[in-house]
């Protein structure tokens, strides 16, 4: 059985005791020595062990005698990584008849929801779907899933997204040579094919794609990225077909367009986009998003126009001090290049980013192609993964000297799909906010990790909301610091330092003893539901005389928070509550209404959307 042990010896490269160290061990070294050709790379925590492993694509043909033709899966157990890619399964990879052809991305997402991440591996001639088996191995089931290869294409990268707020992750697949196809999630563990992608069969040679609600209607738009000619925006339309809208939100590239990262760099709540074009004559965009919904290009404004020969790239918190850095992979054949590595300095006072590559010690010089970025250590510091075409992977290893503050939300949803992609997290701090989006795509790659945000120097966090990918809304309250929280829609923290364990039934139990109290011949209606103002209870009587009305309003733990006690006449009426105007400082998210008329009571939920 071919296995190696990474042991990762620390050789501290640091400038001020600030940057990131490159992880040197010698059998890292000799395992990927001859695999020089490495593509994209995602992170999920594959086994539920708590620790983000790494599948790592070989860009060569398979050769089951030749070990540098090897995709690899590498368990990480607390930092120390195995190779586990013969006994997970993936001793047959993809290979044509004539060993000719190439393996290029990797896409972490768990399409039947049952809680284990699976894995889509893209490549030229050839798609393939392995399922998680959920005891350590995985098995090959494209066939049985409907998802069909094309021949002779470049199947460069996969999307999986849920488009039509259904529950289940869809699947959105990119290509340089044939249009780009869509199927949809059967939600039995087969897909169709969408013939004509509902519009998305983008014929422009696609290197990555991006999901973004940009005009806040609950539907996922999405961006295609494109090598040869515009890259093209799209605006989903209900899930039932999509527009393409570039130029009307401001999205147009021009340039040879590869990696794109999604982010909300300024703290303004909207999010940003920034895109990598391998031309250093084609300036890389950055897309800011603005309240309007309208994006405009602020690149050479932020002074990140120049990422030389881009390819993969991340928004991310780097010295967790609150505001997004960004980060850049380069270089192509004899076209070498550093990666560079912009820090934003929104913290210290400015509004613009700082090219920071040297000092930050991740500006390697080989030709970078994918990149991810994830606490592998999990000490609360992002780590950098690069892999290179012509060298062996970069692990950075995040050694900044920082006592800022930092958390990492885990999202698990039940009635949306089970990644919880497409969630937006929003938290508080010190009178500051931050907004995530959960996603998980990038360039040849797309992962399944929890949403990090750095709050520099405060001390807790006020508060945590999740807008999930369906509407549903909940806030958490009062957080500790540093620490890995998991939040499951609709229950609230499930694991953290601000858990009890056995808290959530409780307060089922609070709330299942309310509405098992519920009659359902009373007729009840509230509009608007969601509200962010007031709702209106619309009620039709039957009584022939003045009743006794009763509204009870209980949070989502089953506390009361406020109540109308009235009597009223008979017939057809309607009753306000003005929920954001009794000084009740509701937190966006879920709350439970019990309506009573003498002997009649009826239960319903109410959701808050400020």
């Amino acid at each position: 059985m071919y296995k190696l042990h990474f042991y990762f010896v620390f050789f501290f490269l640091i400038v001020c005791n600030q940057g990131f160290t490159q992880q040197f061990e010698q059998q890292f070294i000799n395992v990927f020595n001859s695999m020089n050709e490495n593509y994209g790379n995602a992170v999920a925590d594959y086994d539920l062990d708590g620790n983000l492993d790494v599948f790592i694509v070989a860009y060569k043909s398979f050769n089951s005698s030749d070990k540098s033709t090897w995709s690899r899966l590498l368990k990480n157990t607390r930092g120390r990584f195995e190779d586990v890619t013969e006994e997970a399964g993936f001793n047959m990879q993809h290979s044509n008849s004539t060993n000719s052809d190439l393996k290029l991305g990797a896409s972490w997402g768990d399409y039947d929801n049952d809680g284990y991440p699976d894995l889509l591996l893209t490549h030229q001639d050839g798609t393939q779907l392995y399922h998680n088996m959920q005891n350590g191995t995985f098995k090959d089931l494209t066939l049985s899933s409907g998802i069909t290869s094309c021949i002779k294409c470049n199947n460069t990268s996969g999307l999986w997204w849920d488009y039509d707020n259904d529950g289940d992750l869809d699947l959105y697949l990119n290509y340089l040579d044939i249009p780009n196809r869509l199927f949809k999630n059967n939600g039995d563990g087969t897909f169709q094919e969408i013939l004509g992608a509902l519009n998305l069969n983008d014929p422009g040679r696609t290197w990555s794609s991006l999901p973004i609600d940009a005009n806040h209607d609950g539907w996922t738009d999405i961006y295609v990225v494109n090598d040869f000619g515009l890259s093209k925006f799209y605006i989903n339309n209900n899930g039932e077909y999509f527009i393409e809208s570039t130029e009307e939100y401001g999205l147009t590239n021009r340039g040879c367009g590869m990696g794109s990262t999604i982010g909300d760099f300024n703290n303004d709540g909207v999010f940003d986009i920034y895109v990598t074009n391998i031309a250093e004559s084609i300036i890389n965009p950055l897309f800011k998003g603005n309240t309007n919904m309208m994006f405009e290009n602020n690149s050479m404004l932020e002074g990140v126009e120049n990422g030389h020969f881009g390819w993969g790239t991340h928004f991310f918190d780097a010295d967790n001090d609150g505001d997004q850095d960004l980060y850049i992979v380069n270089g192509d054949n004899e076209l070498h290049y550093k990666n560079v590595l912009f820090k934003n300095l929104r913290t210290e006072g400015e509004t613009q980013f700082q090219n920071w590559s040297k000092e930050s010690n991740a500006n390697g010089i080989a030709n970078g192609m994918g990149a991810e970025v994830f606490d592998y250590n999990n000490d609360g510091r992002l780590d950098i993964l690069v892999c290179n075409t012509n060298n062996s992977p970069y692990l950075y290893k995040n050694t900044l000297a920082t006592a800022n503050a930092w958390i990492q939300v885990s999202l698990e949803g039940t009635t949306s799909n089970r990644n919880g992609f497409g969630a937006i997290v929003s938290a508080s701090s010190s009178g500051k906010h931050y907004t995530r989006l959960n996603h998980g795509s990038t360039m040849l790659g797309q992962s399944i990790k929890p949403v990090h945000i750095g709050f520099g120097t405060s001390n807790k966090i006020d508060s945590l909301s999740i807008k999930w990918s369906n509407g549903s809304m909940e806030t958490i309250y009062d957080i500790a610091k540093n620490q890995k929280i998991k939040v499951v829609e609709l229950q609230g923290m499930v694991e953290g330092d601000n858990y009890v364990p056995g808290s959530e039934n409780e307060n089922q139990e609070i709330i299942d003893e309310i509405v098992n109290e519920s009659i359902d011949d009373l007729e009840v209606t509230t509009i608007p539901n969601p509200f962010s103002n007031f709702v209106d209870f619309h009620v039709k009587s039957e009584e022939v005389s003045t009743v006794l009305l009763q509204i009870e309003i209980f949070n989502i733990n089953g506390i009361k928070i406020d109540q109308i006690k009235q009597e009223i006449p008979e017939g057809n009426w309607i009753k306000r509550w003005n929920g954001n105007k009794n000084n009740l400082n509701l937190a966006p998210g879920i709350y439970i209404y019990k309506f009573s008329l003498n002997n009649k009571t009826k239960i319903g939920k109410l959701v808050y959307t400020p």
